[in-house]
Formats: C-alpha cells, sequence, structure tokens
C-alpha cells in the first residue's frame, strides 16, 4: 500500500485535540505584588511584556528571575507564583517594594477534548523561555512582540487577535522544545525517529485500515519484536493501543456532526459491525457514542440558538 510519508502527523493530533489558547489576564503590576494562577488543571503560561519579576516553584528554595521577553509554560499545571521579590508575602522575610512597573500577560493552553493528551504527556513540568533564547529565532521574536503590543492596544478585537497568535505561540514552543530537548518522550520522541514516524503518519492517514502489528512493523522497516518493543519504549503504549485511541479520536470529532450515523462512522474507523465499534468507544472513551452525539447536537442547538438571540 502506498501512503505520503509527508503528513504532518504533530498538526493532526493538536487539530484533532482541539487546540486553543486564551489569555485572561493582561496586567501592570508594582510595588508588593505574587500571582498565582496555577490549580485551573490547564496548561498555563505567562509572557513578561516589560520589566522583571520572581518565579517560585513547589520543592525549590531559589526563585527564578525573570525578565521582559521571557515566556514560560507549564503544561501540567505544576504549582507557582510570580511576584515582585525574593520571598513571598507570608514567608520567611519581608517583599521588597519597587516601583518599577511589570507587565504580564498570562493565559493557558486548552484542548476541547477531555482525556489524557498525548502532545502534554511528552511534555516537561516547565518549559522556560529566556528572551535571548527567544531572540535566536525571528519567527518566534517577532510573533512574542506582536502578542504583547496587541495585548497593550486595547484596540477592538484585541483579545481574539491575541488568543489566535497564543495558537501559533504553543507550537513554536514545541518546536523549540523538540529540538533543543536532550532526550524526548512519549508522542514527541516517536515524532523525533523516522522509523516510527512512517508508522504514526500510516496510522493518521489510514485510521481505519485494517492494521495489524505485522503491517505496522512493515511501515517502519523493523522486525516485529524489534518494532513492538521500540514503540512501547518511545510512546508509552503498543502500537494497537495508540491505533485504538487514535480511532476513538477521529470518531469523537465525527460524531459531532449529526448528519454521519454511527454505522458509517464505525466504517470509517475500522470496525465491521457497529455493536463492535459502540464497545470500543465506550471502554477507551468513558463513555457510549450515543452520549457524544447528543452532546454534538445540543452543542449546535445551542450556537445557532445564540446566532439568533445574540
Amino acid at each position: 500500500m502506498a501512503l505520503s510519508t509527508d503528513v504532518d502527523v504533530l498538526s493532526e493530533v493538536l487539530g484533532a485535540f482541539r487546540l486553543g489558547a486564551q489569555v485572561f489576564k493582561h496586567d501592570e503590576y508594582c510595588g508588593v505584588w505574587q500571582v498565582n494562577t496555577s490549580g485551573h488543571h490547564r496548561a498555563t503560561f505567562h509572557v513578561l511584556g516589560s520589566g522583571a519579576c520572581w518565579l517560585h516553584l513547589e520543592g525549590q528554595e531559589a526563585p527564578l528571575p525573570l525578565r521582559d521577553g521571557d515566556v514560560v509554560v507549564f503544561p501540567h499545571d505544576a504549582w507557582h507564583v510570580l511576584s515582585n521579590g525574593e520571598c513571598l508575602k507570608g514567608g520567611a522575610g519581608v517583599p521588597v517594594y519597587t516601583s518599577d512597573a511589570t507587565t504580564m500577560l498570562c493565559g493557558y493552553f486548552d484542548f476541547g477534548v477531555d482525556g489524557p493528551n498525548p502532545v502534554l504527556q511528552a511534555l516537561p513540568q516547565m518549559i522556560l523561555l529566556r528572551r535571548e533564547e527567544i531572540a535566536e529565532t525571528a519567527a518566534l521574536e517577532s510573533l512574542v512582540r506582536m502578542i504583547i503590543n496587541e495585548a497593550a492596544s486595547g484596540r477592538s478585537g484585541h483579545q481574539a487577535v491575541v488568543d489566535k497568535l497564543c495558537d501559533v505561540l504553543f507550537v513554536m514552543i514545541l518546536r523549540i522544545y523538540i529540538d533543543s530537548a536532550p532526550e524526548l518522550q512519549g508522542l514527541l520522541a516517536a515524532l523525533s525517529d523516522p522509523r516510527l514516524q512512517r508508522v504514526l503518519s500510516a496510522i493518521h492517514q489510514q485510521p481505519g485500515h485494517p492494521w495489524r502489528l505485522e503491517s505496522l512493523a512493515a511501515e517502519a522497516g523493523m522486525s516485529r519484536t524489534l518494532f513492538a518493543n521500540t514503540f512501547r519504549q518511545r510512546v508509552g503504549t503498543t502500537p494497537l493501543q495508540y491505533l485504538a485511541e487514535w480511532r476513538m479520536q477521529v470518531a469523537a470529532e465525527l460524531l459531532r456532526d449529526p448528519h454521519r450515523s454511527v454505522a458509517e462512522i464505525a466504517g470509517r474507523v475500522g470496525y465491521d459491525t457497529e455493536a463492535a465499534f459502540r464497545r470500543a468507544y465506550r471502554r477507551i472513551k468513558g463513555v457510549p457514542p450515543g452520549a457524544v452525539r447528543r452532546g454534538g447536537v445540543k452543542q449546535v442547538v445551542t450556537e445557532a440558538l445564540s446566532s439568533i438571540f445574540k
């Protein structure tokens, strides 16, 4: 079977999990202040527009200094506090008063799909990009400056523009992390291996194909045993489990379309019978496909009513 090798697996995964960013805070701070945005179970990020501050992390005695142009991401919502001083209010020592203003943009990278996210799972607790590192990539430096300027502009529609720009920010941060991390894990590790990348491309191109361990190993150009062991070691799951989970992710998106029958969707993702598909979907997603279908229809109706009565 001839398959294209230029499928952008990372883009497909981000699209299927409906990557979206939202900035929820853009303020100027001066004097004694501290901000804690953790605890919302989302991948939080901060962009310093001007000034400087200290980043306090759980389990780390000395805080990290941040300055204008720095970007920090917490993919797993790790506890953290940003403040004007090296000491937190209520802790040992006295925070230092400063008249220098610090502007900071806070937001989160959101995903419209519940459940395990293979991209976030492959990331560390924190990604910190210093201004000097960002300057090495002209496109990223321009993007960060655009985000800061647009957020400060207050112009009509600036919130929507900033949110869309932050979508791009997440992808560009991923690129830098993939290129610079000493060791990758999970999906990102698999994408760095040309053999496994061919397999992932094949799965993403044709999720409904009757793949078997032997045929996937053939795509990788590896023996069955070596392929199975390598895939599990890199991705953290078996090839067939990854295939099943990706099929259900594709199915979840298709179920949002009320014009598609469950039987049709079952066939699209490789199941001969609707009953087998329903069992697999419940086992992997934890809910029957009918629940997703009803939720999708409800959302369509709600959006339609909102457009009429806005």
